[in-house]
């Protein structure tokens, strides 16, 4: 996968136009792509699952909760517990 930053794009994730129409069956298997003309980025292909990555990702940081959780997670204020612990304690 190459990153979000169609400026960070390695030159394997590139295809000129003619390149994408001669070579679009074997592309449409990759994960993502660009399509460029003249140097250019024109266009940009996505998988059915990168797109429903991206709109689940949009879908949570929408969310307040989420939101907040993230925020504390990344601030180191959140606490872990073990599952296995937990599920112990609470039937023992």
């Amino acid at each position: 996968m190459f990153d979000a930053n169609l400026y960070e794009m390695t030159s394997d994730s590139i295809v000129n136009v003619t390149e994408a129409q001669a070579k679009l069956n074997k592309l449409v298997d990759q994960d993502s792509f660009a399509i460029s003309r003249h140097g250019k980025i024109v266009g940009v292909y996505l998988s059915r699952d990168r797109i429903e990555a991206l709109v689940e990702t949009m879908e949570l940081l929408s969310n307040p909760e989420f939101a907040t959780a993230l925020k504390d997670y990344e601030a180191g204020r959140m606490k872990f517990y073990d599952a296995q612990a937990l599920d112990k304690a609470m039937s023992g």
